[in-house]
Parts: C-alpha cells; structure tokens; sequence
C-alpha cells in the first residue's frame, strides 16, 4: 500500500503517485464528434495533481461510433 502512494516515473514524466484512471467509453462528445465541454468538466473532476488519466479516444470515422 504504501508504494501506491510514492512517485513513479513513466517514460520522460514521473507523476506522483501510482494511481491512474483507466479509459472509459462515456462518449461526451456532440453530433460533430469532438469533444464538449462536458468532457472537459467530467475530466476534471476526477484529476488530481501528479496523476494519470487515459481519457477516450475521439471517433475517427462516422461508423466508428460503438
């Protein structure tokens, strides 16, 4: 448990702790495909400073929405 807490060094960035959110499937992004404000918000309620998130990744083609 404790070195879930300690720093972590992942290529050139070390964030300060070993938690990361995973990518998630909440498309929030409008009729365009690009992302909203919603993303933005829904994001950055959940950073924290030093940390990782894997955001979702944006539809590259109009029948790539699962």
């Amino acid at each position: 448990m404790s070195q879930l807490f300690s720093p972590i060094t992942v290529g050139s960035h070390t964030m300060q702790h070993r938690i990361v959110m995973a990518p998630l499937s909440r498309l929030r992004s409008g009729a365009d495909g690009m992302p909203t404000k919603l993303a933005a918000e829904y994001y950055g309620q959940r950073a924290s400073a030093g940390g990782l998130i894997v955001s979702e990744g944006t539809i590259m083609a109009e029948g790539g929405n699962g």
